[in-house]
C-alpha cells in the first residue's frame, strides 16, 4: 500500500487501503510530484512489470554462469562416451593405391631385375589396389573398463552439482537485487510522503511569519527547512540503490530495455522459518558443495580401483582382414610365402597386452589411494562447515524476523504520534512546528522497518543458498 496515503497528516484516519493501492500505482514518480529531485521525460508506454518468479525464470534461461556450467557438463557426458566407447574402438584401416610394371616369376625363380621397378611410368605399369582392417575386442581387462566408466559417471554428477551451485547463487543475487530495488522505491515513496508535509507545514509557518502570527517564530521555520535538507541529502542513497539493483537485475534477467518491477511494497514473506535442524537436514541432502564432494570420493574411489587394474593384463580378440590385387604381379601360392600384391583372407587370434612398467603402476595406485583420501576429507570439511554456515545463517534470520516485529510496532507508534498531533494542531492547541519530532520518529521507524523487512527477505534467501533447499526461500 502507498505510504503518503498510510500517513497523511490532513486525513490520517480517513483514506482506506483499496484508495492507498490505487494511488500507489497510478501515481507519478517520487521526483515528479514534490520537485525534489530533476524529473526524466514523461513515459508514455509503461514496460513491463516482471515479478520475481519471472525474473528467476529469465535468469534460468539467460544468465551466462549457467551456460557456462551447462556447457561444462556437456562435456563431461562426452567423455563418458569417449569412456564408454574407446575400449571397443581399437580398430585401424589401411589402403594404398598406385601403379606397378609386370613382376613375374617367383621367390625361387625370379626373372624380373630389380632395375625393372625404376622403369617410366608409360613403361606398361598398371594399378594395384592394397586394404587392410585390423583391431581388437577387449575380453577381460581386471575391471578397467568398468572402473574408468564409474569415474566418468561420478565427474558428470560433480558438475551436474556445480551446475545447480551456480544456479542456487544466481538465484541468492537475484533476489537480493530484486529486494533492493523494492528497499530503495519504499524509501522513496516515504521520502515523498513526508516531504510532501513538510512543505504544507513550511508554507503554513511562512504564511503566519507575514502577518507577525506570534504563535510561530523564524527558527520554527528554520528547524522544519533543515529537516528537510537532511531529508533531502539522504535521498541519494535511495537513487542509487534503485540504480545498482536495476543494473544488476538487467544483468541477471538478461532484459536490457523496458525493464520494471511491480510497483508493491515490501512484505513480510509468508515462508515462516523454521527449527534449525530442519534446515541442517536440508543442507546434508540438497547442498551442492556436499554432493560434490560425495560424487568426488566416488570417482576418486574407482580411479583408485582402475590403477590398481592397470598391474593386471588385458586379455582379447584380435580380428582383421586384407585385402590385394596387382594385375601385373604374378601372384604367390607358396604358403610360407607372403605376397604383397595379391591375397585377401581374414585373421583372428586370442591373445594378451601386459605392459609390465610394474613399479610406476604402483606409484599411480599410491597417488589415487592418496587423491582418495583427500577427496574423503574434502568430504567431512564440507559436512562441519556447512553446519556452521547453516547455523549462523538460521541465527541472522531469527535475529531479522525479531528485529523487523519491533519495528513494525514502532512505525504504528509513530503514525499514531503523527495523528494525536495532528488532531491537536486542527483544534488550535499546538502548531505545525509539534509536527518535526513525530516526523523525525515516524521516518526514522519506517526506513529501519523496510530495511529489516529486506533483511528477513534475504535472510530467507541465504538459508535457501546455504542449504540448497528452495523451499526455504521466500515465495516469489
Amino acid at each position: 500500500m502507498a505510504y503518503a496515503d498510510d500517513f497523511d497528516l490532513e486525513k490520517v484516519e480517513a483514506k482506506t487501503d483499496t484508495k492507498s493501492e490505487e494511488k500507489r500505482t497510478s501515481a507519478a514518480p517520487p521526483a515528479a510530484s514534490t520537485g525534489w529531485m530533476a524529473s526524466g521525460p514523461i513515459t508514455t508506454v509503461k514496460p513491463h512489470a516482471f515479478t520475481l518468479a519471472e525474473c528467476l525464470a529469465l535468469m534460468e534461461r539467460n544468465y551466462p554462469l549457467l551456460w557456462a556450467a551447462r556447457a561444462r557438463l556437456a562435456e563431461v557426458h562426452a567423455q563418458l562416451d569417449e569412456a564408454r566407447y574407446t575400449p571397443y574402438s581399437n580398430w585401424s584401416a589401411t589402403a594404398a593405391t598406385g601403379l606397378l610394371p609386370n613382376l613375374g616369376g617367383s621367390v625361387f625363380y625370379n626373372a624380373v631385375p630389380r632395375s625393372l621397378l625404376s622403369k617410366g611410368f608409360a613403361q606398361d605399369f598398371q594399378p594395384f589396389l592394397q586394404f587392410g582392417v585390423s583391431g581388437k575386442i577387449p575380453l577381460y581387462t581386471f575391471g578397467k573398463i568398468d572402473s574408468i566408466l564409474r569415474a566418468a559417471e561420478a565427474q558428470i554428477r560433480v558438475n551436474e552439482w556445480d551446475l545447480e551451485k551456480n544456479r542456487v547463487q544466481a538465484r541468492a543475487d537475484l533476489r537480493r537485487a530484486y529486494y533492493g530495488l523494492m528497499l530503495a522505491r519504499d524509501g522513496l515513496y516515504v521520502a515523498e510522503d513526508i516531504l510532501r508535509q513538510l512543505d504544507g507545514a513550511i508554507e503554513k509557518v511562512t504564511k503566519k511569519l507575514a502577518v507577525n502570527d506570534a504563535s510561530v517564530e523564524e527558527p520554527d521555520r528554520l528547524r522544519l527547512e533543515i529537516y528537510r535538507d537532511e531529508l533531502l541529502a539522504r535521498v541519494g542513497d535511495a537513487r542509487k540503490g534503485e540504480t545498482f539493483a536495476v543494473a544488476a537485475l538487467r544483468f541477471l534477467t538478461g532484459v536490457q530495455t523496458a525493464f520494471d518491477i511491480p510497483d508493491d511494497p515490501l512484505k513480510r514473506p509468508e515462508t515462516s522459518l523454521g527449527p534449525v535442524v530442519r534446515y541442517l537436514t536440508a543442507a546434508r541432502l540438497f547442498r551442492a558443495d556436499v554432493n560434490m564432494a560425495r560424487a568426488g570420493v566416488a570417482g576418486r574411489r574407482a580411479l583408485v580401483d582402475f590403477a590398481r587394474a592397470q598391474l593386471y593384463p588385458n586379455i582379447g580378440l584380435g580380428l582383421g582382414f586384407s585385402y590385394a590385387i596387382a594385375p601385373s604381379a604374378t601372384p604367390q601360392s607358396t604358403a610360407w610365402l607372403g605376397d604383397p600384391f595379391n591375397g585377401s583372407g581374414p585373421s583372428i587370434g586370442l591373445g594378451l597386452d601386459w605392459g609390465l612398467d610394474l613399479l610406476p603402476k604402483n606409484a599411480r595406485v599410491n597417488a589415487a589411494e592418496a587423491k582418495l583420501e583427500e577427496a574423503r576429507a574434502m568430504e567431512r570439511h564440507a559436512l562441519g562447515g556447512v553446519a556452521v554456515e547453516v547455523e549462523n545463517a538460521h541465527g541472522v534470520a531469527v535475529e531479522a524476523n525479531a528485529r523487523e516485529q519491533i519495528w513494525d510496532r514502532s512505525e504504528h507508534r509513530a503514525k499514531r504520534w503523527i495523528s494525536s498531533v495532528q488532531d491537536a494542531i486542527d483544534l488550535g492547541t499546538k502548531d505545525e512546528r509539534a509536527l518535526v519530532e513525530p516526523l523525525r520518529v515516524y521516518v526514522f521507524a519506517r526506513a529501519n522497518h523496510i530495511q529489516a523487512l529486506m533483511d528477513v527477505n534475504l535472510a530467507l534467501s541465504e538459508l535457501a543458498r546455504i542449504t540448497g533447499w528452495e523451499a526455504a526461500a521466500p515465495r516469489p
